[in-house]
């Protein structure tokens, strides 16, 4: 009799681990959004389930900025901060998702917009106002500032190509869209005339998604181009400028920002079948999905 309800116990707690694993799992599977606005000085967050949830995670009062990106391997969000966008004491900052452990790692930049994580490597990459595109380890230590630098310029949208080993970023002084080594050596215009603030490497499809102004810088639309610049095409007449731009390769979706609407969007990754999934934001900027 003991030894069958020493067994019935064993199975008992063995099934509540079981529960309880799968619970977890399934929470840690649900992918998330984490969303800018430097407007109303916050940081959002948007759960991609059957809701759509929107939830507040941070008040950046006097420390936000556009720019965001995850590092996968140590579990850490990173943004730009150019509070003050007259003065070089723009900043990159460090946190976990649960916004804890904050820390800035950079100091001392002129507007810094777009940033990217390359956790492979150790390195975050930003742009900013004096035309720099510059790097440095996760902790801030090796600054390498203008590892290419584009004179008169100012760099907006950063992005990387780990597949390929390559950075792709918007110089918005001459509407260029570049492309160079990781190390910043081989850069060349893949596109130029277009001008925008939101760049995507799709690198399972070989394909950029990216943010491209009219001549009066008053109408944006979403496009795609193969990664050489090649065949670009509008998937999307957003009419707003764009900043944050994620895909969802688990259910093959695309999601933008709209600034200028103060929406969120999804859509296929063609921009077919586009839908809301989030309104009455005052500026919404940089994003990256977490899962």
């Amino acid at each position: 009799m003991k030894t069958i309800k020493l067994f019935l116990c064993l199975s008992a707690i063995l099934a509540m681990t079981f529960i309880v694993s799968c619970k977890k799992d399934n929470k840690e599977s649900t992918p998330v959004l984490y969303l800018m606005d430097p407007s109303d000085e916050l940081i959002y967050k948007i759960t991609l389930d059957e809701t759509n949830k929107l939830a507040v995670i941070k008040h950046v009062t006097e420390m936000s900025g556009v720019g965001i990106d995850y590092d996968t391997k140590n579990d850490k969000l990173f943004f730009s901060d150019y509070y003050d966008e007259d003065t070089p004491n723009g900043r990159i900052w460090t946190m976990n998702p649960d916004t804890t452990n904050m820390k800035s790692v950079v100091t001392g930049l002129l507007n810094p917009f777009g940033i990217a994580v390359d956790s492979k490597n150790g390195k975050v990459y930003w742009g900013d106002e004096n035309g720099n595109l510059s790097r440095s380890n996760l902790d801030g230590t090796s600054l390498q500032t203008g590892i290419v630098n584009i004179s008169g310029g100012a760099i907006r949208a950063v992005a990387l190509d780990m597949k390929n080993n390559k950075v792709y970023f918007y110089e918005v002084m001459n509407d260029d869209l570049y492309r160079a080594n990781l190390d910043g050596s081989g850069k060349s215009v893949i596109l130029h005339g277009y001008y925008g603030y939101g760049l995507y490497v799709d690198e399972v499809n070989d394909k950029l998604y990216f943010d491209a102004q009219t001549d009066d810088e008053s109408v944006s639309a979403l496009y795609r181009a193969n990664l050489d610049g090649t065949s670009p095409i509008e998937i999307d007449n957003t009419q707003s400028r764009i900043y944050g731009i994620a895909i969802d390769y688990d259910n093959n979706k695309l999601y933008w920002s709209a600034r200028d609407n103060g929406e969120v969007y999804r859509a296929n990754l063609n921009g077919t079948s586009k839908e809301t999934i989030a309104t009455g934001l005052s500026s919404p900027r940089g994003m990256v999905l977490v899962k």
